[in-house]
């Protein structure tokens, strides 16, 4: 059998246009020939993608061709073809540049219509999913995966991920230098405040990772989560040496998550003084936690030396092991 998927567009006059999307030859006979194969859906995908964003361009130039403030029309220049990636794979668009009206006060005596319309040519949608799962996998690994389930062309590969992962990253930075690095006001203010939500915990701890470039040396990153019984989870990270504004990331983390000046919050951490300077100096009011896998590390080690002490001396070794369960004891239910 052969099936037929068409696009059915209703514009806003009325009017009803439709096109065929794709032709599928289908059989029942076999297990193969049972609904969409993988490459079926990556061409529906594909040309459904193609069509839907030429229609919109189309009708994005006609709407944009005469000037915007005198809606005078405006002489073309000539048309040229611009690339839109997508997750659905690389559509190739026809783009109109025309002549600037007289009354238009810019530099440039031509404009491209689809400039406005698509200020990047990469859509928001693929530089998530690639900035996403490159971040939980390699960058290679995710242009394979990308490609195995999507048509995104071949030509995405590591090289590509990598760059759109930093450039993702770099605007992120950018509007997180527009945040304070402090909170404002004074705590008679804050006493003020509308009654704050649930208290927020934050963990957070630091690792040492080997320099790609300068094998033989490391460098250290800071790590942490945010959570709330009220609010969504938040995690962040940081370069201990490049980060000119850890208060303003870990504070802005807090601030997505509704955070008020009165709000209660507790850091866990293993007291290492970077992480702990980090907290003091953004959150005075805070409490702070040794988290218990730290604390039950160190117990383990001087039970380690308290069986030791049982070797050479057994009434002195039990006393120490019992001091220790008691230690262990106090300090779980927070003395």
């Amino acid at each position: 059998m052969q099936i037929t998927i068409q696009m059915v567009v209703n514009d806003e006059n009325g009017e009803t246009t439709c096109e065929d999307i794709i032709k599928l030859d289908k059989s029942s006979d076999t297990l193969s020939g049972i609904g969409l194969s993988l490459e079926d859906s990556k061409d529906l995908l594909k040309s459904l993608q193609n069509n839907i964003v030429n229609y919109q361009a189309q009708v994005y130039t006609n709407m944009h061709t005469a000037c915007p403030h005198c809606d005078k029309k405006r002489r073309i220049k000539g048309n040229h073809t611009i690339q839109y990636r997508t997750l659905f794979g690389i559509v190739t668009i026809p783009s109109r540049r025309v002549y600037r009206c007289e009354c238009e006060d810019e530099n440039t005596k031509t404009v491209s219509i689809l400039t406005d319309w698509l200020s990047e040519h990469n859509a928001p949608e693929l530089q998530y999913i690639e900035t996403k799962w490159a971040s939980l996998m390699s960058y290679g690994m995710t242009a394979d995966l990308l490609k195995d389930i999507l048509p995104i062309g071949d030509a995405l590969n590591s090289s590509t991920i990598r760059n759109h992962l930093h450039k993702v990253a770099k605007r992120q930075e950018k509007e997180l230098a527009v945040k304070p690095s402090t909170i404002d006001g004074s705590p008679h203010d804050w006493e003020q405040l509308p009654k704050p939500g649930k208290p927020i915990n934050v963990g957070i701890d630091g690792g040492y990772v080997r320099n790609w470039h300068e094998k033989n040396t490391n460098f250290e990153v800071i790590i942490g989560k945010s959570f709330s019984k009220d609010v969504s989870t938040k995690r962040f990270g940081m370069v201990q040496i490049l980060e000119a504004e850890p208060r303003k990331r870990l504070l802005s983390v807090l601030v997505e998550q509704g955070m008020q000046a009165n709000q209660q919050i507790s850091f866990l951490s293993d007291g290492a003084d970077n992480v702990r300077n980090l907290q003091y100096d953004m959150y005075p009011e805070s409490s702070h936690i040794l988290d218990w896998f730290h604390v039950t590390m160190r117990l383990t080690v001087l039970n380690q030396y308290a069986k030791g002490v049982i070797n050479t001396d057994p009434e002195l070794g039990a006393i120490v092991q019992k001091d220790l369960e008691s230690i262990k004891w106090y300090l779980w239910h927070g003395n």
